[in-house]
């Protein structure tokens, strides 16, 4: 298994782990548009988008920001999306992609790593993640 950051090539794959994640809900030509604008956003130091290649297969994928927080009092990159293959769970996969960001994370002088969960709080708990804030969102499409 290979942690690497994603590129121009794992368009396909990103777009089928996505549509699992959604429920199919995602868009083409919308994943289109900003899969190329996160590419782009890797070659600077504030965007990890990086996949888990098994012999030449994506099977996960995370996407992580750092911000700027005078709140934190420093860098803090915010895990924004975490997906494995439904067929590869439970085999550590979701595990290496948390670590790589965490290991980059730190790299990169952030003071803390922060994630909104949904279902997946025991997942982030056991790793070491804390309750800190509640997420609201305000949708504005």
């Amino acid at each position: 298994m290979r942690i690497r950051p994603a590129d121009v090539t794992d368009a396909e794959a990103v777009f089928t782990l996505l549509g699992q994640a959604t429920e199919g809900r995602a868009a083409r030509p919308v994943f289109e548009h900003n899969y190329e604008q996160l590419i782009a956003a890797t070659t600077y130091d504030d965007t990890d988008f990086l996949v888990a290649d098994r012999d030449g297969e994506v099977v996960g994928y995370v996407l992580a920001a750092r911000v700027l927080s005078l709140h934190s009092g420093g860098p803090v990159s915010q895990l924004l999306e975490l997906v494995v293959d439904t067929g590869h769970r439970g085999h550590g996969i979701g595990g290496l992609l948390v670590d790589a960001v965490i290991q980059r994370a730190r790299t990169a002088g952030a003071v803390a790593v922060s994630v909104a969960v949904r279902g997946a709080r025991g997942y982030y708990e056991r790793r070491g993640f804390v309750a800190s804030a509640a997420c609201l969102t305000l949708p504005l499409t």
